[in-house]
Formats: structure tokens, sequence, C-alpha cells
């Protein structure tokens, strides 16, 4: 195969991710927010939205599973408050790595949709630097869900097992119907 041919494919996959990758971290926050809050109250800010002044809703803060999950907990008000506070202090912390996060995404947008000439060497630092940060907020968001997780109860433990188990096997009988997820379109 020859080296330009390979360099050109490579870089047409790396457009495509970090494209891909933009939307699909707005999908991710919007679907968040969508999900709204379990019952008993908002677990962010009013109405289970985004907090205020945040406008698009920032990255999830603990695995979307998990907020599922949560809403068969039956959290008494005093949890709900201890999980709200947990996830606010998270939303906090992890707010200057998201602007970041947000910068460096631009950055390669505006590296990629530019009229000169662009290169893989040129783009990886920038990827490099998004990787840093993407692992910083993955370890956010696990600490995150291990806190909540000591807020609840052995027997809410037990329902939020059965449900994430029942949620499993609802996506098992889905892709067998469909097919997995990264499987091609049905004709």
């Amino acid at each position: 195969m020859n080296i330009t041919i390979m360099w050109k494919s490579k870089f047409s996959i790396l457009i495509a991710t970090a494209i891909l990758g933009s939307c699909m971290s707005a999908s991710v926050a919007r679907a968040q927010g969508m999900m709204g809050p379990p019952p008993g109250g908002p677990m962010g800010g009013p109405m289970g939205g985004p907090p205020p002044g945040d406008p698009f809703g920032g990255p999830p803060l603990v695995p979307p599973p998990l907020m599922m999950a949560l809403r068969a907990a039956a959290l008494n008000p005093a949890q709900q408050k201890q999980i709200n506070d947990i996830m606010e202090s998270s939303r906090t912390s992890s707010a200057p790595q998201m602007q970041q996060m947000h910068s460096i995404r631009d950055q390669i947008a505006d590296k990629l949709l530019s009229s000169g000439s662009v290169s893989a060497s040129d783009l990886a630092p920038l990827l490099a630097q998004q990787a840093a940060l993407q692992q910083q907020l993955d370890n956010q968001m696990i600490t995150t869900a291990i806190q909540i997780r000591g807020v609840l109860t052995p027997a809410q433990l037990t329902r939020v097992a059965a449900v994430h188990e029942k949620l499993k096997q609802i996506r098992t009988q889905i892709d067998s119907i469909l097919g997995p997820p990264n499987a091609s379109p049905l004709p």
C-alpha cells in the first residue's frame, strides 16, 4: 500500500473521529439531561436539567446506567441531598477540565476546517491533551459514582443491582432482534 494513501486514510479516520467525538459528547450530555431526576427530586439543576449557568449540561457526572438505576433505589430526602451535594462537588471540580476539553476540540475543529494543509502530526499534541483530560474526567466520574454508591443502603444496592440486570437483559434482547450496536443497518 502506498504511504500517501495510508496517511490519507488515517487522516480521514482522524477527521471523522474528531467530528463524531464532538457530536457524541454533546449527545451524551443532552441524553443525561433528558433522563430526568430520580423519583423524589432533581439530581442536577431545577427539574433535573443542567444546573443554572451550564447550558449544555456538561459531561455525565456518573455513568448513565447508574443514574438510571438510581431511579429504582427509592432514595429518602437525606440521601437525595447527599447525592445532590456529591454531584454538585463533582461538577464544580470537573468544570476546568471540561473548559479545557472544549477549547481543545475547538482547536482541532479550527485546524481541520481551515483552508490550509493539516497533517496528523499537527493534531497529535491536541489529541494527546484531549486523551489526558478524558482520562481525568473518567477518573472523576468513577470517584463520584463510588461516593454515590456509598450513600445507598444494602437493600437499595440489591434493588439497583436487580434493575441493572434487567436492563442488561433488555439490551441483550434488543441486540438479538436488531443486531449489536455496531452492526450494519437492516435493509
